[in-house]
């Protein structure tokens, strides 16, 4: 259950300009000691009076606090609460001196006189035009940010996210979020559609908006994405888009049309034979399949980047052909009676595929030998008198792939000769000394 606190900000121990976290210290009525609030806040300065909606918590190191999780900028009614407020450096060119002056001149009306009657700032002294006009647009910007804040957390949004919302989109906060609060999703990292959609029904947006729709489907994508899919048959992407949306999906198609055209998602026809035994007459063994799959896009570019650099190196110059003029059934029965191991069928094919192919993927669950058949692999190069290198993404898997072969490994950084300044040292001009690479 939330509970309320109501107080002025003495001291600001830290703030995060980045994410709006902060931990600040608050008086308040009924508690002899300053307070001690965590969370993520507006940028409030000492002075600031602050009504919080949170919980109370116990650190293990700094004891008691108060974790706030909504946060409104309350404004001072008291002459002094007033000076310590426009004192605190929250208004640009107001510093203690100025607001003791402008406060000694209007008293509690002072902040009434800056919203109604602002000209009247050149009757205190020491202020002349130029500077009550930068007096003025400076609290401008003031009540304009305690406004979006405002608007934000009454639609439910927390603090933190509110911060980051003005943080990113400035005094244009309110009218993006109000124009397409799915827009959150794109260009805030932590907001995802849910958070945007919630915010977007709270504000009275129907159901089938198109900025809805579309938003939904690429939500959809990336939920499928995550699966481990690059891409989603369209009819299947329809489906369950209409399904987490609850519309129809006659709504759907126009809204993926839209993200092709904005290049939000990517379709490409896909024709691809279907698998038939090879005793199937020639008309079976002809058919194909086609679909209309949607990527996201960076997943489209990836997997063109991917296929690309599998094509290039299948057709570049071998060094492969010393292996390929072994006779493997011998080569394989003498291998495994000095290793005393036996291979089954299929690591046979592996290990042979793996020196006679530019590109080779060993698959398995566990305990279907992909270990023997590395080793096993990596024997035969040395019986062949072949060179080899092993690498990993990681220092934790290169470790682990030295201790299940018995040789060294490296991270492909490393192998490479990484570089800050340089680069990589090994590249298609430079290439690795090897016949074979495992990674």
């Amino acid at each position: 259950m939330s509970e309320h606190l109501e107080g002025n900000v003495e001291r600001v121990t830290y703030y995060s300009e980045e994410t709006g976290y902060a931990v600040i210290r608050l008086a308040t009525p009924g508690q002899p000691d300053l307070v001690t609030v965590v969370g993520h806040l507006p940028e409030v300065q000492p002075g600031e009076r602050l009504r919080l909606e949170g919980a109370w918590s116990t650190h293990p190191q700094y004891g008691r606090q108060f974790k706030a999780e909504r946060c409104e900028q309350v404004l001072p009614a008291t002459a002094e609460g007033i000076r310590r407020y426009l004192g605190s450096g929250l208004v640009r060119g107001v510093g203690p001196v100025t607001a003791k002056r402008i406060v000694a001149r209007f008293g509690a009306e002072t902040l009434q006189i800056l919203d109604e009657e602002p000209e009247r700032l050149r009757e205190v002294e020491g202020v002349g035009p130029k500077r009550a006009a930068a007096i003025v647009r400076a609290w401008e910007e003031q009540k304009e940010i305690r406004r979006v804040m405002l608007f934000l957390q009454s639609h439910g949004v927390t603090t933190g996210l509110a911060v980051k919302i003005y943080k990113t989109y400035g005094d244009d906060a309110l009218q993006v979020v109000q124009e397409d609060p799915y827009r959150l999703a794109r260009d805030i990292w932590g907001v995802g559609f849910k958070t945007a959609d919630k915010i977007a029904r709270d504000l009275g947006l129907p159901p089938d908006a198109p900025s809805r729709i579309q938003a939904g489907v690429a939500y959809a994508l990336s939920q499928m994405a995550d699966e481990g899919h690059v891409y989603v048959p369209e009819e299947d992407l329809v489906a369950e888009a209409a399904r987490l949306l609850e519309v129809a999906p006659a709504l759907v198609e126009p809204a993926i049309t839209a993200l092709d055209a904005e290049e939000v998602v990517r379709r490409e026809r896909l024709i691809y034979p279907l698998g038939t035994s090879g005793r199937a007459s020639a008309p079976a063994r002809n058919r194909v399949r086609e679909e209309q799959a949607v990527y996201l896009t960076p997943f489209y570019y990836g997997e063109i980047g991917v296929a690309g650099r599998l094509r290039a190196l299948a057709e570049s110059p071998t060094t492969l052909g010393r292996f390929r003029r072994v006779d493997w059934a011998a080569f394989l029965g003498q291998l495994t009676r000095d290793s005393a191991i036996e291979l089954s069928a299929g690591q046979r094919e592996a290990v042979q595929a793996a020196l006679t192919h530019k590109v080779t993927v060993l698959t398995g669950g566990p305990g279907t030998g992909k270990t023997v058949t590395v080793r096993t692999i990596i024997t035969a190069v040395e019986s062949l008198g072949g060179r080899y290198a092993l690498c990993a993404p990681t220092g934790r898997a290169a470790k682990r792939l030295s201790e299940a072969t018995g040789r060294p490994a490296q991270t492909v950084h490393r192998l490479l000769g990484y570089s800050p300044l340089e680069g990589f040292r090994r590249n298609e001009e430079n290439p690795l000394p090897v016949d074979l690479l495992i990674v």
